[in-house]
């Protein structure tokens, strides 16, 4: 299967947004199981922690396998893991016995599938714009999720109104088994061209990735509640996310256009990463619904222009495919690790640590963006 052939991108694409599930409805997980099952917050908090968590772990462990093992195969076996999960989910009403379920499916499931998803797009010509295709759908696919997910599980009074749609998706996925490249088949004729095969190049993108996804993960933590100090009910708060996420494909169909002509990552992503430090600035204080949509929808703009073009670096820099298939730990990592941060320095400051921590995390970020954006540009990357 070419690699560059649309469909196998858009299985790409497919297989992907199965693999951000749990990331997408973050905001929903806590409150749904509270309302329908009455779990307490801290169970509800262990069951997101641990999908996720076990996404991540899958991304990690990918490193060992993903150019030895057919990924047709795996991403069969993720697929029907997602499935099966699913609907062994919604028949379930106690909390560890989800917990570990979810555990399994974020690994074996979700995990495994984002992990191939972004290798299969790492391994095609121009990452940059794939990547881009790949974050609009992701976020498309969060929008929806957040409108419609809610009104699912409250109409049907079960938490299946939560799962079912993923299960279903990842269904659809089983449709396009047959566009997954059996393998990264060009890896090794590239390593060969490669300066020595260094490392440095890629794993220095991930490290300057993964601490701006903790600027990110500091803001998408808190978000709701900044709107919600500012003076909207947490109904108005949600809805202007809701508003905010769906304007901001336009962030990364854009990064995809600027890839598409050849611009240089320089630029974009030192605008891209500034403009989120101001906006991170005036996502505070008394907000309407208007102010803070439109706030809110200049930062996510930005941030989704940002992702397309880290990731492309990192993926046509990494002549192995050993670093670019950890870009899912990072993000996933990145976003525990910023309100983890935010919340040491929360009771003491209150949400104005939000804007600090994310400020700081983006400066990092360019920092260390900077430089590599010339070593990449001399690199011919």
């Amino acid at each position: 299967m070419d690699r560059n052939a649309p469909i196998s991108i858009v299985t790409a694409i497919v297989v992907s947004v199965v693999g951000v599930f749990a990331l997408m409805i973050q905001p929903m997980i806590i409150p749904i199981y509270a309302g329908l099952l009455g779990f307490t917050d801290q169970e509800g908090l262990n069951i997101l922690i641990a999908e996720v968590g076990g996404g991540a772990l899958a991304s990690i462990i990918a490193i060992f396998w993903i150019n030895k093992i057919n990924w047709r195969l795996a991403t069969t076996v993720a697929l029907v893991c997602v499935i099966v999960g699913n609907l062994l989910t919604t028949v379930q009403t106690d909390p560890a016995t989800i917990m570990w379920i979810r555990l399994i499916v974020g690994f074996l499931g979700q995990g495994t599938a984002f992990a191939i998803g972004i290798s299969i797009i790492g391994n095609t010509s121009d990452p940059d714009r794939n990547f881009g295709f790949v974050i609009s759908c992701q976020v498309a696919f969060g929008v929806v999720a957040l409108a419609t997910l809610p009104l699912l599980t409250a109409q049907f009074a079960n938490i299946g109104g939560m799962y079912m749609p993923l299960a279903a998706l990842a269904a659809v996925g089983l449709l396009f088994i047959k566009f997954v490249p059996a393998g990264p088949a060009h890896r090794e004729a590239v390593a060969s061209d490669s300066p020595g095969g260094s490392l440095a190049l890629p794993i220095t993108g991930l490290v300057a990735m993964l601490i701006w996804c903790c600027g990110l993960g500091a803001m998408w933590g808190f978000i709701a509640l900044i709107g919600e100090a500012g003076g909207l009910d947490s109904v108005l708060s949600l809805r202007a996310l809701s508003i905010s996420s769906a304007v901001a494909i336009t962030g990364s169909l854009g990064a995809a256009a600027l890839a598409a002509k050849g611009v240089n990552r320089f630029m974009p992503v030192t605008i891209a990463l500034v403009m989120q430090m101001i906006m991170a600035w005036f996502l505070q204080g008394e907000m309407n619904l208007a102010e803070m949509a439109i706030k809110a929808s200049i930062f996510q703009i930005f941030w989704n222009m940002t992702g397309p073009f880290f990731m492309g670096g990192i993926a046509a820099s990494d002549s192995g495919g050993k670093v670019s298939v950890l870009m899912p730990a990072a993000q996933t990592s990145g976003f525990f690790i910023g309100p983890a941060v935010v919340g040491i320095f929360l009771e003491g400051t209150g949400l104005v640590a939000v804007t600090y921590t994310t400020i700081g995390f983006c400066v990092v970020a360019l920092a260390m963006f900077i430089p590599l954006s010339a070593r990449l540009k001399a690199a011919g990357y």
